[in-house]
Order: C-alpha cells, then structure tokens, then sequence
C-alpha cells in the first residue's frame, strides 16, 4: 500500500474527480497513521491539505479498473462544465413542434403532438393558479410553449386560455381561447354536452380461446358483444356505428373529481370501468350510485395487417363521444370492451380487466410494450363547434377542426394521412 500511494503521487493531477462514496476505511488509515513524508511533500506542493490527498489516494489504490461505480461522491462540477451538460438533454429539441391549424383573434387551434401536456400541471404533480393560467415553465406544456412564441391574443399576443386538453401521450386538435368571450362561449358549449368530438384509434385485436374452425375472426368479436348495434349507417356514411356503455369512476389515488371536474392534489390517476350490458335501458343507466356512465360510439373503418403471424391484428377505429370524463375513451374500449388502444399500457396491460361473464371465448386484446416515441394511438380527429357563435366565424355551424394523423402511424401502422382521407 505504501509503495502504490508514493508511486501514484507522481501523477497526482491525473488522480480521477469522481471517487467512490465507500472507500476502504482499512487503507485509509493505513496511509493516514503512517505519515508517509512523499503524501506531506506532494500535497504541499499542490497546495492540497495532506487528508484531503490521502483520500485521493485510497480512492485511487481502491478503484478496479473495467468497473463503473454506481454512487460516486458528490463533488460538483465546474459551473461550465454543469451549463453544458443540460444544455445538450433540451426537452423541446426532442418534441415535434405543433402544427396550427387556424388561428384568428378568437381562437388558436393547434395539432398536439405526442409528448407535450395541455397545460401546466397535466400528468401529476400540485396544481395552482399560476400555473392553470400559463405561469409555468415546464419544458412540455405546451400552453407555455405557445405563448413564448407570441400566439396568443391581447395587446402582448400572451393571452390564451385552454378550452380542454388532451393527455400528454395523445395527439391531435386542441383548441385555446384569445379573449375571454371566446372562452367563455366554448365553455358553455362544452358544459351543455354541445361539441361534438370525433378519436382516430387503433386497438389491439383480441383472439378466440376455442379455436373454432372455419369462422372469420378479425378480433373485435369481444368489442362487438359488448356493444349495441345502432340503427343506420355511422358518421361516415358506410360504417356500422355501435354503443359501448360503462360505469366510470375513479380507482381512488391520483385522479379527479367525477361530479364537479375540478382537479384534486393529485392529477394523472387510473380510472375504472365496467361494462353495462348492452341492451340495458336509458332509466336504468341513469342509476350511477357506483360512478358515473359514460357512453361511446365507435365504427370500424379499416383492418391493419399484423407485423407477425403471432401478434393480433389491428383495427383502426372512429370514436365519437359527448362527454369529457378523464380517460373515457382508453378505458371503456380496453377494460369494458376488450380492445386497448395500442401503446396505452396503463389500460392495455391490466391483468385484473379480464372479464367475469364471457361466454364467447374470445380473449380481450393487450398491450405488451409501448409504442417506439412512447405515444399512445389515440389521435383527436376532429372537434366540432356547431352551437359557437364567434364574429367572423361563421363556418363553425357546418365546418369542424380537423387534424392530420401523426406521420409516424406510417412506421408503427402503415398508414398515412393520404390513405385516411379516401375513408371520408
């Protein structure tokens, strides 16, 4: 040990910065009792107090050359050094810039990509008013990122209100007020259950645990028994609309309020759903005791090939829904109706969602792993205004917000936004 601390005292500017947090206490006072007269003469030279350098040393004589220490001892680094390091890992880099979609003194409506939160607070964390109006400075709100780039209206182009939000791993249409008559006008719209908004989806297909021969299975079996079949043809004029009921309510912990909406301490919790049975009445929905119930119309618009012959097939499906509960659409078609949407492992990856009466045999859909940029397959397709009244904004009666698909789908799906619009 002796010989090794006056050979390494040579090369005492190469000694590492970055030590062990466990040194050998055994070595250390080795070195410390023998008062080695080259340790004494070498640390005066640099100026370094004679402890300090024999900790150098054991640091040095303990370290296993091909080994990476887990805790290293925390001495910080030049101020330069600290400067340079966060500025190479910039979250904004990484996300997509959002696309505006139409903008005017009234309204600023964007194309979310995948990543970015609504607004300040979204997906955990304490909420307060600074941050619900936009006084945050979260890298990923995308609320603050559009204010930064003088979007908004008033007379410092700051203002901007959000009318709804989307979950930070979603896409599509998000609209935000410019003043608050516009605000407040899509908020009432919102409350009086007035806007009509339409999801892009893709779902995991289930499988049949009897293996029946000779019958066509695309996956969706389970989706289908748990709906009802409407009269007519869907929004899209060829589709077969159905209606997927649940009782909704909140799986206790981070979440929020059901009945008022308001959010609580704890944002970005689960949620719980359970199938209503199809043919059940509108008097007997109404009893919501154990939560609340929620309803979607879904159609089927085009079957995607499976990447292997092992994995389900993948459908991508249109979703209409009136109401904004949290999480309405990811739950109600992975935990009651058996086909998650692809990527969402918060609800596709549920062992405990298996059903209770399911006498078909088909098995639900799952979600294995997360889609390549973390996103989840739910793309808000289209909001519509039909009952706000805006000046100059006359076309909201007939015309909705549309946004294109995001341009990975072609990598993860195979389809593009020229393919979708030969759907509509």
């Amino acid at each position: 040990i002796m010989a090794y601390a006056a050979r390494v005292s040579y090369s005492l500017p190469a000694l590492p910065l970055l030590l062990p947090r466990s040194s050998t206490s055994l070595l250390h006072t080795s070195i410390l009792s023998s008062k080695n007269p080259r340790a004494a003469c070498v640390s005066s030279q640099y100026n370094i107090p004679q402890k300090r350098f024999i900790t150098l040393l054991c640091a040095e004589a303990s370290e296993q050359p091909g080994k990476s220490y887990a805790k290293r001892s925390r001495i910080k680094r030049p101020t330069s050094q600290r400067k340079r390091q966060f500025s190479t890992k910039s979250t904004t880099s990484i996300l997509e810039r959002p696309e505006v979609i139409f903008s005017n003194n009234h309204l600023l409506v964007v194309n979310k990509p995948p990543g970015w939160k609504s607004q300040p607070g979204d997906g955990g964390g304490k909420s307060n008013s600074k941050a619900q109006f936009g006084g945050g400075s979260d890298p990923k709100c995308l609320l603050s990122h559009l204010k930064s780039h003088s979007l908004g209206g008033g007379s410092l182009n700051d203002f901007l209100m959000p009318t709804h939000r989307l979950d930070q791993p979603c896409t599509g249409v998000l609209i935000f007020a410019k003043n608050g008559k516009a605000a407040s006008r899509v908020q009432v719209a919102w409350s009086k259950r007035k806007v009509k908004k339409c999801y892009w989806v893709v779902v995991e297909g289930g499988s049949d645990d009897r293996g029946r021969k000779g019958e066509k299975i695309d996956g969706l079996e389970l989706l289908r028994s748990r709906s009802m079949r409407l009269n007519g043809s869907g929004n899209n004029g060829w589709a077969v609309a159905h209606r997927l009921s649940a009782l909704l309510k909140s799986a206790g912990g981070k979440g929020r309020n059901f009945r008022g909406g308001r959010p609580n301490n704890n944002a970005g919790g689960s949620v719980v759903a359970k199938p209503l049975p199809p043919n059940l009445s509108s008097d007997e929905m109404m009893d919501s005791n154990n939560g609340r119930v929620c309803h979607i119309e879904w159609e089927h618009l085009l079957s995607l090939p499976a990447k292997s012959p092992s994995s389900s097939t993948r459908h991508l499906l249109s979703v209409t829904t009136d109401t904004g509960a949290k999480h309405q659409v990811r739950a109600l078609l992975a935990l009651a109706g058996g086909a998650p949407i692809s990527g969402d492992l918060r609800y596709g990856n549920n062992r405990n969602s298996q059903f209770f009466d399911n006498p078909s045999g088909y098995c639900q859909g799952k979600v294995d792993r997360p889609l390549p940029d973390g996103s989840v397959a739910l793309h808000a397709r289209s909001v519509f205004l039909p009952t706000v009244s805006l000046g100059g904004m006359e076309f909201l009666k007939d015309e909705p917000f549309v946004a294109s698909i995001p341009r990975r789908w072609r990598e993860f799906f195979g389809i593009c936004e020229e393919d979708v619009r030969r759907l509509l």
